[in-house]
């Protein structure tokens, strides 16, 4: 019989579609002052459209190793840390960003590293209910990282929206932004106690709030930089 997909594949399938446009639109716009901080979001959007897209891979072909964990990986550990990266490109002075990359290079390398030499449980993995990275046996460590890299990236990006509205520059941009990657962050760190059902959700609605923000900062700088 043909593949079907479980109900709550409309979920990430929904996501995908809804973030593989995202980064289309994020790239184009190239004003020299934002240009490093559209860079980052793009990427980081790179990473909210892969995590779904593994999701609808496993729906049809099932869970492998490798597809649970780089869905963990892009999905839950880094992406709000390089969604930090650009408010930080944006608003901070070029050598704090660039800080910024190298310990997320760092952590990310880290990340990679340790997921790879994770233990998977082959009976999670072939589950019907559970997503796959729900196999994967993450260490303390692991979920360290994920948390401090959610949790430092949020306040990176909570502070740039306030210190915005007190300079009064990307005022409401930053605060969607700041908003959108705080449900984004909460919804990540809720998969470290296996609430896995609120993590696809809550990136979707995330990334929409985050690309609306984004968008008004790229058409702010771009106006910007005609003048």
């Amino acid at each position: 019989p043909a593949p079907t997909l479980p109900p709550l594949a409309a979920s990430p399938l929904l996501h995908a579609r809804l973030r593989h446009p995202c980064s289309c639109i994020v790239v184009r716009p190239d004003p020299p002052r934002g240009h490093a901080a559209h860079v980052s979001a793009a990427c980081a959007v790179c990473f909210f459209s892969l995590a779904p897209a593994l999701d609808c891979l496993s729906n049809v072909g099932g869970w492998t190793p490798l597809l649970a964990r780089t869905s963990y990986l892009v999905g839950a550990m880094v992406v709000v840390g390089y969604l930090a990266l650009g408010t930080l490109y944006l608003l901070a002075p070029r050598a704090v960003a660039r800080a910024w990359l190298a310990i997320m290079v760092v952590l990310t390398v880290v990340a990679i590293v340790l997921l790879s030499g994770a233990g998977i449980d082959p009976v999670k993995l072939k589950s019907d209910t559970d997503p796959g990275w729900q196999a994967i046996d993450r260490s303390a460590l692991i979920k360290i990282i994920m948390i401090t890299i959610n949790s430092f990236g949020t306040l990176i990006i909570v502070g740039g929206a306030i210190f915005s509205a007190a300079r009064g520059r990307y005022t409401a941009a930053n605060i969607l932004i700041a908003l959108g990657t705080f449900i984004v962050a909460f919804a990540g760190s809720l998969t470290a106690f296996g609430r896995a059902e609120f993590h696809s959700i809550g990136q979707a609605l995330g990334i929409t709030v985050i690309f609306i923000g984004f968008l008004m900062t790229m058409t702010m700088a771009f106006a910007r930089d005609r003048r």
